[in-house]
This record gives C-alpha cells, structure tokens and sequence, in this order.
C-alpha cells in the first residue's frame, strides 16, 4: 500500500529548521477511516472537500481521445499561454529553448509538460480517490517519471537508491504519480520500439545494484576535478561557458541568502557532519552564477557555492548548488489553503515534500530566498547516478526495475 504522509510543522519561523511528522495509514479501508476518526489532526491535511473532479462522466484519457487534433492542439497551445504565459514574455529566448528541447522526442515533451498533465486530470473519473478522499490530500512527487530515480548518500554515508527532483511536489491525489509514471513508462518502451524502506545496497540487485555499485566507486575528487581548477594553489569553480563571475553587491546578498539556507538545516544532519559546520562555521571560498540547462528550468540563474572542507586539502572541498524553486503544476489544479499556509514558499514545498517522499534526505538539502525569491540549496553529490534506460532492453530487466521504483515510491519491501 501506498504509504500516506501529512506534515505538521512544529516550528513556523521561515529559516529555523523544519520538522515534519509522518503518518503511516493501514491498507484496509474500513481501518483507514477508523485510525482517521481517532487522530488529532488539526495540522493534518484533511477534508472531504477535494479541489478538483473526480466524479466525471468518463475517464479523462476517453475525453481526450475524442477531441479532433486541431482541438487538442489549441487546448496545449492555450494552457502553456495561460499558466508559462508570464515566464514566455519575461524570457522567451530561455522558453525557446526549453520547448526546442521537447520537440525532441514525445519523452522530453511529456517531461516538460507537468502543467498539462495537470490540467487533464483536473476532471477525471476516480473511483479509488472516490472512495478514499485523504488519498488525494497526501504529499505527491508531482513529476514522476522513469528518469527521476537515481542515488546519493545520505548523511549516515549509505548509498541511496530513490526518487529525486521534488520541484513539483505538492498535495494532491497519489493516483497522479502513479499514472504518471507508468505513462512515462510506456514513452520509454515506445521510445525503445516496445510496448520507511529504503532501496540500498544490501536489498537490491540486477540494474539497480549496478546503478547503485557505479555510484559507489564515484569519489568526490572526481566531482571536484568536474566543476573546478586549480590557481596558485587554490581551488577555484571552473568559469564555462555559461558561467559568470558575481559582483560585489550580489556576493553580499548570496552570503545573507547562504547563511539563511544553512539554518534551515536540521541539527542533527550538523552533529553528525566532522565539520566545524555545527558551530555555525563554514567558508565560502568560491561562488559563481549560470544559467539552468534543464527542459523546466531552462534559462533561469542559478548559483554555485564552493566550500571549505573538512581538512585544508583540496579534496574535502564541498560543492554546493542554489537553484529558483518553482511553482508546482499541481498548484494550478490543487486548492488546500492549509497546505499553503504551512508551505510558505516554493522553496520550503520542495524541502518538505522531500521529507515526506525519501527514505533519507540528503545531508545538505535546505531552502533560503534572495531578493524575495525562494531558492532551494543541495549539493552537487559525488556518488549521485540517474536512472539510464538506454541499456536496460531485457524484457525481465525493466519488470525489475519497475519494481524497484514501485518500492521507492511506496516505501515497501
């Protein structure tokens, strides 16, 4: 059963960090409302009032299929003006770019089009959420698709193997990642000409123990030598391409922004790291400023954060990335007032939902704003591989493996 999670927040203030409670609900319904009737949940979000339709007529895939091509095309064409609309005007070189990425392939264009999914599903015949209304106000990755699993180490230095990428988490109907996956699913076999648990190395085998050894062998050096050069015997952030040097003024607010974002990083996570970090001590020994390369954040600023290590040698140095959190596609379809109020900002969404969805969640994982603007802060990981589909053409393979991520999201052995 699809392990259901609520957060309540036990400390409001913005940058003090968060804890969160996870609630695991019985499989049985009759238990389910039951276990419901006798909890405290006024920080909970429940209701039986859902925001969007799940007692349509017909299943919004049939309601699509009857619409002619020239219907579906202005339907696209009109919800990407209305919801990206702002976004295309301020920068449209950037949204030339990123819609140029999802012509490409019907894969690049489903995972660039969270927001459309959304509005298909916004009226939609649900007979499961019907029947259980707290599943459809339950923490949801909001973008789950066959490439958003990969590994990182968690803070007690275990090799993960989980979903990533919580940009578009928020609270709606688990339904939705489900179906989302398994359509991502089939786009890959199209694409191939076909049609508290954790994933670690001691449970795991086949591709996913390759995945998990191939990131295991990684090691931070090879990191370093990736994003940064050596200059008079320091270490530097290597300037590419689309990198530029920050000016002064910036550099002091991105140092106001990085002290905020690391107060947000529970204690714990600090007390278990060797570094003077817990003290409240860290250096910034280098920072510099790019422009985001992914379909959903392509042409948006990002910053890249070089810090001292452990030691004085160079290989203990720690990258460190600051990127905008953006607004959830679940967000246009989903009202919770309650949920928003808890959230506060994008940034604090994205942290939170990680919380809710990961086995463990990364040791720097943290949020902060600039200018007003939320920001989420994680590390560039060492031992961090995304799920290759490329190489997994065995027909028992991809049974595997979609086990596996049927495991990582449910939290099930």
């Amino acid at each position: 059963m699809y392990r259901t999670y609520y957060t309540s927040r036990y400390q409001t203030n913005l940058y003090q960090p968060t804890q969160y409670l996870s609630i695991q609900y019985p499989s049985n319904h009759y238990l389910l409302s039951q276990y419901l009737s006798n909890q405290n949940l006024s920080n909970v979000y429940v209701s039986n009032e859902l925001s969007y339709d799940i007692h349509a007529p017909q299943k919004a895939i049939h309601r699509i299929e009857a619409q002619s091509d020239a219907e579906r095309k202005q339907f696209i064409i009109d919800t990407f003006m209305k919801l990206l609309g702002d976004g295309i005007r301020e920068n449209p070189k950037a949204f030339r770019g990123r819609f140029r990425k999802m012509a490409e392939s019907a894969f690049k264009f489903y995972c660039g089009s969270a927001v459309l999914f959304y509005q298909d599903l916004k009226v939609d015949q649900d007979q499961f959420i019907a029947r259980n209304t707290a599943a459809g106000q339950i923490f949801i990755h909001g973008d789950l698709h066959a490439e958003n699993f990969g590994t990182y180490m968690d803070n007690h230095g275990i090799l993960n193997f989980d979903v990533n990428d919580f940009d578009e988490g928020y609270v709606g109907s688990f339904t939705w990642d489900v179906k989302h996956l398994l359509a991502s699913r089939n786009l890959v076999c199209h694409r191939k000409e076909k049609n508290e648990f954790s994933l670690t190395l001691r449970n795991i085998s086949g591709k996913i123990e390759e995945l998990l050894n191939k990131a295991r062998i990684k090691t931070n050096v090879d990191c370093l030598q990736s994003w940064t050069t050596v200059q008079d015997f320091e270490q530097k952030l290597t300037r590419l391409r689309n990198t530029r040097d920050v000016d002064e003024l910036l550099r002091a607010d991105l140092m106001h922004a990085f002290k905020k974002y690391y107060n947000t990083i529970p204690d714990i996570k600090k007390d278990l790291d060797k570094r003077s970090y817990g003290e409240g001590k860290y250096k910034i020994k280098d920072v510099v400023s790019s422009l985001a390369q992914g379909i959903g954040s392509a042409g948006k600023i990002t910053y890249t954060f070089l810090l001292e290590g452990q030691s004085e040698a160079l290989e203990s140095d720690v990258i460190l990335y600051m990127k905008p959190a953006q607004k959830s596609a679940i967000s246009y379809v989903v009202r919770n007032p309650s949920a928003d109020g808890d959230f506060k900002d994008d940034g604090l969404r994205i942290v939170l939902c990680s919380n809710a969805m990961q086995a463990s969640t990364p040791e720097w994982l943290g949020y902060t704003k600039l200018d007003g603007v939320p920001f989420i802060v994680d590390t560039n990981k060492a031992h961090s591989e995304d799920l290759d589909w490329s190489d997994i053409d065995n027909f028992q393979d991809v049974i595997e493996v979609v086990q596996y991520l049927g495991r990582a999201m449910g939290k099930n052995d």
